[in-house]
């Protein structure tokens, strides 16, 4: 469940434009900014413009998504996604994973699923709050990208800590090992700081980052 603390991420029910829904496109691409989109008022135009964005048949993901400030209705965020996206290969979707702990490759699009005047989920496609919208563009990417850049940065000091020897063989292994099981258990969401991880893991990597600091110091003083 994805809970929402700010009040202005629910302020309105996303209203619907001459019948068209609301949604965001999440891209794979993680340097490539998920976008609002416009669907199409007819059913038939709505499923033909879904098969376009993810890349052909799609199937439906779901996440409750909780304001926990009580003010506003909750609602079913869901996420069309190509149902063969995994056994095609498409590239993993490290922002729809996340939200919706699973691995999900491919583009997504992301409707509301909750009827707005019944409150309740119906199977139908419904329009985003529209600041809901704003928040997983403006604030749930951001947090993606900062995450991405942070495992990165970690990978790299790894390498170039065995490389360098600050760090022995089976340190290595036990990194990658770790790695490995936490990718299969959280669909890639990596940690967001060295000190959310166990404290053997945190040593090691501490190892790694100190490394590659007095390195890139020492190219400093040259």
């Amino acid at each position: 469940m994805l809970v929402l603390t700010s009040p202005e991420a629910l302020n309105n029910t996303g209203g619907v434009m001459f019948g068209m829904t609301t949604g965001v496109v999440v891209y794979a691409d993680p340097h490539k900014e998920p976008e609002t989109v416009l669907l199409g008022g007819g059913d038939a135009d709505r499923v033909t413009e879904i098969q376009s964005l993810v890349g052909g048949h799609f199937d439906a993901v779901r996440l409750s998504c909780h304001d926990e400030t009580g003010k506003y209705k909750d609602f079913v965020l869901l996420g069309y996604v190509h149902d063969e996206g995994l056994l095609l290969n498409l590239p993993l979707n490290p922002m729809a994973s996340m939200l919706f702990s699973r691995h999900i490759a491919g583009d997504v699009v992301l409707v509301n699923g909750t009827n707005p005047e019944t409150h309740q989920y119906d199977g139908e496609t419904y329009s985003l709050p529209m600041d809901f919208a704003e928040y997983l563009i403006r604030g749930v990417y951001p947090q993606v990208q900062e995450s991405l850049v942070f495992s990165q940065m970690l990978a790299t000091a790894v390498q170039f800590a065995v490389v360098q020897g600050a760090i022995t063989k089976e340190e290595f292994d036990k990194v990658q090992s770790f790695m490995t099981e936490r990718s299969s258990d959280t669909d890639g969401a990596p940690a967001a700081h060295i000190s959310e991880l166990p404290e053997e893991i945190k040593e090691i990597l501490t190892k790694c980052v100190d490394n590659a600091v007095k390195f890139a110091e020492g190219l400093g003083d040259q």
